[in-house]
């Protein structure tokens, strides 16, 4: 049986948050969900946690006030590559706005920009599990 793996939820959307955690933790691929409702908490957490962060997958929504989910790459681009090698992120979108779409596929950071609402079944397709 492959390892749980370990997720942070960043979304403004309370309900999103609620929604996407009891999925994840129902699917059976984790049984650790971090959840924040603002993309600058959760980068302030990964920097305190640096030390000690296990290997997470960033769930990432794109459209957020206060920082959006482009500048938290933003910020994120500029971590220690040894923090940043412990974390894939997925961004979660709605948008049909082409050039979000072309950003997030031209980030390094970004592994992938799924369709919101999230499918377990196609999250789990794209972490090959």
């Amino acid at each position: 049986m492959e390892p749980l793996l370990n997720f942070f939820l960043i979304d403004d959307s309370a309900f999103d948050l609620f929604i996407y955690e009891k999925l994840l933790i129902k699917s059976g691929i984790t049984n650790s969900v971090k959840t924040f409702n603002s993309a600058r908490d959760a980068l302030k957490h990964l920097i305190g946690q640096a030390e000690s962060l296990p290997d997470i997958i960033i769930l990432l929504d794109l459209q957020m006030p206060d920082m959006n989910g482009f500048e938290f790459i933003d910020e994120f681009d500029q971590l220690p590559e040894t923090l940043r090698q412990k974390v894939r992120i997925f961004m979660l979108s709605s948008t049909i706005d082409t050039r979000d779409i072309e950003k997030a596929k031209a980030s390094q950071h970004i592994i992938d920009l799924l369709p919101k609402p999230l499918e377990i079944p196609f999250l789990k397709k794209k972490l090959a599990i």
